[in-house]
């Protein structure tokens, strides 16, 4: 229906030069499904509205009701007109104007049409007899559309006077108030909200469209966060000079909306090409970018020129848009990508991913906001409570055991065992000495017991966030030597507690348990205490050293038997001890991990070396571990732990790492002949805490001394004689051709098993 016939416009003129006043003008429309009904409400409109003028409730107004009446109305007119002039009235009239005439020389039948006239029989007319009447252009306020009526008016207010007036119009029957103001804002609002609307939907289609090319929700989030910073920054940018958000800015913001996808589409193939093969081809890839951005300027920006200011408005916000998409691609989506991805890897960290990543800020800041508690009600509320220092204490170490290991246990993925066969309860005092390689080594062993005082490093105790409850649970710092500290440990001992040393000094960066120091050992002899060696396995792979993501694993703290002070089979004094202690602990830790390290242990871990590589090596590596991955467990079993390995191979680097995972001392030299795998190989994060080279020229690496051969090319045939000359044992995996070769060359089979075949030269 339409309430604002166009031709209205020109009595919103007329209106608008009656009034100096600054003013609002608002339609009022009267509607039903009559005329006589739409007629009726148009003359008490009317009548309201002459009031409300006369009141100063509004300027004025402009309405057909004093013209174009009901039928009701008309009959009351008439019957009004009918009793005023009753037949004497008339006849008085007649014979009076008659009289006064023929004084002026006017003839009797002057005035014939007018007493005609007033002896008229009045009748009603009809809405379409009004509308006949041309000179009125009553057709510009009155519309019909499918049997529905309208009557518009126009009312000019005052701004302070739209809203009541707004108000008191809306409440009435068949009455509605439009501001055209309002009517504007509405409809933007409205096509606003579509536009939005269509953007989060777009913005959805586009989301599962990464996800489906790159597999990887931590991808696909680092791609939509420059799409949806180059909105803010255009939108940011378009408010500082002033530029409004119109229907044509929204339909521009769809182009800028296209190129923000299409260049983090770019950005991430090159990136993600880059991390797999260690190749830098974002040259290309920005070269592509920025053509686009050329098209466009040539295409859109050319308009900044044009006079209309429509089209100017296209042409800023696509130029602002378009540019500040360019930016943010080049410079901040490159920075994004590697401070998630790149260069973790390039420090021999995992790259994120997002739920490890989530867990891991959620325990170390739980861990952190912990301590600061903890500092803070030590240093100042626990002076001040009425209870005894020797209860307080007590308290105090109870809840520390119970806060680490509740931050341990606030990461679900984190597996915790403990196994304590022989009982321990830790209320005799001893030395507890434990490997270390991880930062949650400390939370393992601070939840065995609240009866045990750490020897921590210097940082620690002076740590602004751990250090007040470090200092008042009376931990000591070792950074110097413990020469200085023995009394305040003796008086520790005295008291009850035990003391917690990792006797390696420092955190390895494997599983790999290093020389111990005698620190541990000389304490023990000095206080004539037991040792309790402790075990702590899988922590390297759940934080490795220099990492603060927790990752999938298993964390199995074993607490083995005491040792007594005169138990002489470990030596008889410090010195011995450290030694045969630090074989001992070796030993129940090789014991451990043969126990617990099966053939699916390292999985994840391998996987996740390769993730955010491209799609296609991530399917190679994992139909290559799941076709032989028990392969791979048993390989690993025909090699000593410092095995110096030669490998011919044909993979993506998965078969050293796993080698390599599974003991770190091992040195392995993989030679690859197809580029693009040695070149996937050489990116491993692994590479850097791993002995492991891949060099690009056999010839430059056979002059070094191997333990044995690895061959797992089974198209390898360069040159093999000149090879295999230089080994006495060699390994097979499925190249099942060699071993005809290596049979006539004078080897000998000493096992075949499992796709694994071991070959050794002859004696002579």
């Amino acid at each position: 229906m339409n309430f604002i016939p166009k031709e209205i416009k020109a009595a919103e003129k007329e209106l608008e030069e009656s009034t100096n006043l600054t003013s609002k003008t608002i339609y009022v429309a009267s509607y039903g499904n009559s005329m006589e009904e739409v007629l009726q409400n148009n003359s008490a409109l009317f009548t309201d509205l002459s009031k409300e003028k006369q009141n100063g409730k509004i300027l004025n107004f402009s309405s057909v009701g004093g013209i174009m009446l009901s039928r009701q109305e008309q009959q009351q007119k008439i019957d009004q007109w009918n009793s005023f002039w009753d037949a004497n009235k008339k006849q008085l009239l007649q014979t009076g104007l008659i009289a006064e005439g023929l004084k002026l020389g006017f003839k009797p039948t002057t005035y014939t049409a007018f007493f005609d006239h007033l002896n008229f029989d009045f009748k009603p007319i009809s809405a379409q007899e009004y509308l006949k009447i041309q000179p009125l252009q009553l057709k510009e306020f009155v519309t019909e559309k499918n049997g529905f009526f309208t009557i518009s008016t126009l009312v000019k207010v005052s701004p302070k006077q739209r809203d009541a007036f707004v108000k008191l119009a809306t409440a009435k029957k068949n009455l509605i108030a439009i501001d055209r103001q309002q009517m504007n804002e509405t409809f933007f609002s409205t096509l606003k909200t579509d536009f939005n609307s269509l953007v989060n939907y777009s913005f959805v289609a586009v989301i599962l469209i990464l996800f489906f090319f790159f597999r990887r929700l931590e991808l696909v989030i680092v791609s939509c966060i420059p799409i949806a910073l180059t909105g803010i920054v255009t939108a940011g940018i378009m408010g500082i000079f002033g530029i409004q958000m119109n229907i044509f800015s929204m339909i521009v913001c769809t182009l800028i909306f296209g190129h923000g996808v299409d260049f983090s589409i770019f950005m991430t193939s090159a990136l993600q090409k880059e991390y797999t093969t260690g190749k830098n081809e974002i040259a290309i890839y920005r070269t592509s970018i920025i053509l686009a951005v050329i098209t466009t300027i040539l295409g859109i920006g050319a308009m900044i020129f044009a006079q209309h200011p429509a089209l100017r408005s296209i042409s800023s916000v696509s130029l602002i848009g378009v540019f500040a998409a360019l930016i943010i691609t080049f410079i901040f989506y490159p920075i994004l990508f590697k401070l998630f991805i790149s260069n973790r890897s390039k420090k021999g960290n995992p790259p994120f991913v997002l739920r490890t990543f989530v867990h891991g800020v959620i325990s170390f800041f739980y861990y952190g906001l912990g301590g600061i508690v903890m500092s803070l009600f030590c240093i100042t509320i626990m002076p001040i409570l009425p209870i005894k220092e020797k209860t307080k204490m007590k308290a105090f170490r109870y809840v520390i055991s119970k806060f680490m290991k509740s931050v341990l246990y606030s990461n679900p993925f984190l597996r915790k065992k403990v196994i304590n066969k022989f009982g321990e309860t830790f209320e005799k005092p001893a030395i507890i000495i434990a490997n270390h390689s991880s930062f949650i080594d400390i939370l393992a062993m601070g939840m065995l017991s609240p009866k045990i005082i750490f020897l921590v490093s210097d940082w620690v105790y002076n740590s602004p966030i751990f250090g007040g409850t470090v200092r008042k649970a009376g931990f000591y710092p070792v950074s110097e030597g413990i020469e200085g500290g023995v009394e305040h440990l003796r008086q520790k001992v005295n008291e009850g507690y035990s003391l917690m040393i990792f006797p390696e000094g420092t955190r390895s960066e494997s599983n790999l348990v290093k020389r111990f120091h005698k620190g541990a050992f000389y304490l023990a002899e000095e206080f004539n205490l037991d040792i309790i060696p402790v075990v702590i396995h899988g922590a390297s792979e759940a934080i490795p050293k220099g990492d603060f993501v927790i990752h999938n694993s298993q964390l199995t703290v074993s607490i083995l038997e005491r040792i007594a002070p005169d138990d002489l089979s470990f030596g008889k004094n410090y010195a011995e001890r450290t030694k045969q202690m630090s074989a001992f602990f070796k030993e129940e830790y090789r014991k451990i991990r043969q126990q617990l390290e099966g053939p699916e242990y390292f999985k994840k871990m391998l996987l996740h070396s390769y993730d955010y590589k491209e799609i296609e090596i991530i399917n190679s590596v994992k139909n290559d571990l799941k076709n032989n991955l028990e392969t791979y467990y048993s390989l690993n079993k025909q090699f000593s732990a410092n095995a110096k390995i030669l490998h011919l191979s044909n993979d993506y680097g998965q078969l050293d790492v796993l080698l390599s995972l599974q003991e770190p001392q091992r040195k392995i030299t993989s030679f690859n002949e197809d580029e693009e795998k040695r070149a996937v190989s050489k990116t491993n994060y692994f590479l850097k805490k791993r002995k492991i080279i891949y060099p690009d020229q056999l010839e430059a690496v056979l002059e070094n001394q191997y333990d044995v051969l690895l061959i797992s090319d089974e198209s390898y045939n360069e040159g093999p004689e000149k090879i295999i000359s230089k080994f006495s044992t060699i390994i097979l995996i499925y190249c099942l051709h060699y071993k005809t070769k290596l049979m006539a060359s004078g080897f000998e089979i000493l096992s075949e098993e499992k796709g694994i075949t071991i070959v050794k030269k002859k004696l002579a």
